[in-house]
């Protein structure tokens, strides 16, 4: 494990210099907040289960969907309780106490701890890339569900979620440049993140791979390809009332899965008066178009065919 502070890199000043973060470190290449550092042995030594079920994305790739998706195929299509108690207290955030600010991580439960004590099996979110998830995972190979999203639709996304919960204040260009240059508050650089998944060592048959692109094409058939991953059977009628129940109208509008509580938490905590947005947004594939401009258009493309010679990954842009 390869750790360094750098905070006085050139392009992590500018970051600094529009966030609420004064700190960060990179960890094998990837950049998270000085604090995060106190957690990586825990993260590393946490003790895995064969019967668990992990489902990991880069930040802002559709995790929320997913999630929800792979808890109610995995509770009998109980949305009784999924309207009641929110996705954050059925599903443990894994690293959410490494990554927050200080003043939300005082106020919080522990979250790897919160995980450690979840009924099995558990099903456990994280955006961590492979190389810094649990040791174990490579031994007790438990099934994961990976969802990963086209980087420019992630970059935009992402600025929304830094204005929201980072106070994060530069324009969205600055945030595309340091996005492509590897540089953001957590979990970048993203062509790292990706090869961490599709090409580490590990048995790739314990993975699922999905796409949000996939998944706003063919909704149904994605569902399929979960259930049968996680061995359950499903009947027509069962599949389309699931599929109602992952639409984004309702995901906007239902208090248990807008994260809207959470939100207010964070607000009171952060002392915001005034929130930038909201966690859901849109929900759509090819947002970007109304961000970028030539230039960035340029950059990012180059950026997609690294990525694409190097893991084999491509993405629908429309």
């Amino acid at each position: 494990m390869k750790i360094t502070n750098i905070t006085n890199n050139e392009n992590v000043q500018q970051l600094i210099a529009h966030c609420d973060r004064d700190s960060f470190i990179s960890v094998n290449g990837h950049i998270f907040p000085a604090a995060f550092e106190p957690y990586i042995q825990r993260i590393q030594e946490f003790e895995v289960f064969e019967d668990d079920i992990w489902v990991c994305s880069f930040l802002k790739s559709g995790t929320t969907w997913t999630q929800e998706m792979v808890w109610c195929l995995e509770n009998n299509l109980d949305y009784k309780t999924s309207r009641e108690v929110d996705l954050d207290e059925r599903m443990v955030f894994f690293e959410f106490s490494a990554v927050v600010n200080k003043n939300v991580q005082k106020q919080v439960p522990d979250s790897i701890e919160q995980a450690k004590q979840a009924k099995r099996p558990r099903i456990i979110k994280s955006h961590l890339p492979y190389d810094l998830l649990p040791k174990q995972l490579a031994e007790k190979q438990p099934r994961i569900i990976h969802i990963s999203r086209n980087i420019r639709d992630v970059c935009v996304s992402l600025f929304h979620h830094h204005r929201l919960y980072e106070k994060f204040r530069a324009s969205f260009e600055l945030m595309a440049k340091l996005f492509v240059r590897g540089v953001m508050i957590y979990y970048g650089p993203i062509d790292l993140y990706l090869e961490s998944f599709y090409k580490g060592n590990h048995d790739k048959n314990r993975i699922l791979f999905l796409t949000y692109e996939g998944m706003k094409k063919d909704q149904k058939r994605e569902i399929l390809r979960v259930n049968t991953f996680l061995g359950h059977e499903i009947s027509n009628n069962a599949l389309d009332t699931l599929s109602e129940h992952l639409s984004f109208d309702n995901f906007k509008n239902t208090p248990s899965l807008n994260k809207e509580r959470c939100m207010k938490l964070i607000d009171k905590i952060s002392a915001v008066s005034k929130r930038e947005g909201l966690f859901i947004r849109k929900g759509i594939v090819g947002d970007w178009k109304s961000y970028f401009n030539d230039e960035l258009i340029k950059e990012f493309n180059d950026l997609s065919e690294r990525i694409k010679e190097n893991i084999g990954i491509e993405y629908n842009l429309e």
